[in-house]
């Protein structure tokens, strides 16, 4: 805020009267250059004229005048020597602080539009943070804000934009006093879970972040972001990955993504016959989910090369024919598998299943389909 250096120096001697006095006459200083552009502005719309004005000014202005007000109005309502509150400049103010708030908001939208992010956020805190100052708390037309839940997400969502994450959980905390409940509180709670983890800085931080996801998502198993945000989490702690993954099947077992989740950590550890299992459980779930239709195709290949090695005669690397059998007959179920992925996903859009083939096919020694899936990768 532009308030002049001369108002903070010659506060210190001031009583609280003297200092309401003070930040009065600033307000009005401020006020009078408002005044003098939106009254352009104003002219131009209702004349249909194009007299220049400065609107940065103005937006300005408005912001200083109303800080000015609330500053005023803090001191106004203190106490004088004898112990007696005899505000002098509320009631003159009010409605000048109400109009204020609107060009602050259009001020914070101007921004906005403009690209200009710092400016806008400092447009929308004042926003919000006047809305419970004590120069409007009683009045009348301040019961029909309607704007304040929706400025106060928009503070916070810019604020974790700008990696300002305590002044976005500030007004995302805010947003949801506001409007307990709706679209603005919802958008809140997106911000909310993600500065707060942002923002975690110790051990005990994240502890107590993964604290608050978890209860979260007890109560709405099904909401993707709580879900989503703990296995962010247990990405980066492996250690503690298949436990978490073990209690969510229990909880919801008709998450397909958690058996997904299990079957890609299962072949990681080269388990593959488990992952194979938890692979299908999930095609159970969604016989459309091309990536594990693709994971367990590609597995089962793991299996048949694994099996290979196991099976190999020890001196000459050669298989008998009935061991040839048994890693053909995995090699088919993989082929089987990555043909249902291929019909799933024929641009290969989502999972490059013509390489996997290839490999299948090559040590199947299909010659014919391994030469057309090399083309096609050569494409």
């Amino acid at each position: 805020m532009l308030i002049t250096a001369f108002v903070a120096t010659s506060s210190l001697a001031q009583t609280a009267e003297e200092q309401a006095k003070t930040w009065n006459e600033e307000a009005k200083k401020h006020l009078e250059v408002y005044d003098k552009e939106s009254a352009i502005q104003r002219g131009n719309f209702q004349n249909k004229t194009a007299n220049p004005f400065d609107t940065v000014a103005m937006y300005k202005a408005a912001e200083d005048a109303l800080t000015a007000m609330m500053k005023c109005d803090e001191f106004d309502s203190q106490p004088n020597e004898k112990g007696k509150v005899k505000m002098k400049f509320r009631s003159k103010n009010q409605q000048t602080a109400y109009n204020l708030r609107i060009a602050v908001l259009q001020g914070g939208e101007f921004y906005r539009m403009k690209r200009d992010y710092e400016n806008a956020l400092v447009a929308y805190q004042l926003y919000v943070d006047s809305h419970d100052c004590g120069l409007l708390a009683d009045y009348e037309l301040m019961k029909a804000d309607n704007y304040a839940a929706r400025t106060a997400y928009m503070a916070a969502f810019l604020a974790y934009q700008s990696k300002k994450y305590p002044e976005a959980i500030k007004y995302a905390e805010k947003c949801k006093v506001l409007e307990p409940n709706g679209e603005n509180s919802a958008d809140a709670d997106e911000v909310l879970l993600f500065a707060k983890k942002d923002n975690c800085k110790t051990a005990a931080d994240s502890a107590a972040f993964i604290s608050d996801i978890m209860a979260l998502h007890k109560a709405d198993p099904t909401a993707a972001r709580y879900f989503n945000m703990l296995l962010g989490y247990y990405n980066t702690h492996p250690e503690q990955k298949m436990q978490w993954i073990e209690e969510e099947i229990v909880v919801n077992p008709g998450n397909k993504l958690v058996w997904a989740i299990k079957g890609e950590a299962e072949m990681n550890s080269e388990k593959y016959d488990e992952a194979i299992a938890s692979y299908r459980k999930a095609l159970e779930i969604d016989p459309t989910f091309v990536e594990v239709q693709f994971n367990l195709g590609t597995t089962l290949n793991s299996k048949a090369v694994a099996l290979n090695e196991k099976l190999a005669d020890k001196k000459t690397g050669g298989l008998t024919a009935e061991n040839v059998k048994k890693v053909n007959a995995v090699l088919e179920e993989a082929k089987k598998e990555l043909l249902k992925a291929k019909e799933l996903d024929p641009n290969r859009e989502k999972v490059n299943w013509a390489y996997a083939l290839y490999r299948v096919y090559y040590s199947l020694k299909d010659q014919a389909n391994y030469t057309e899936m090399e083309k096609l990768l050569n494409q």
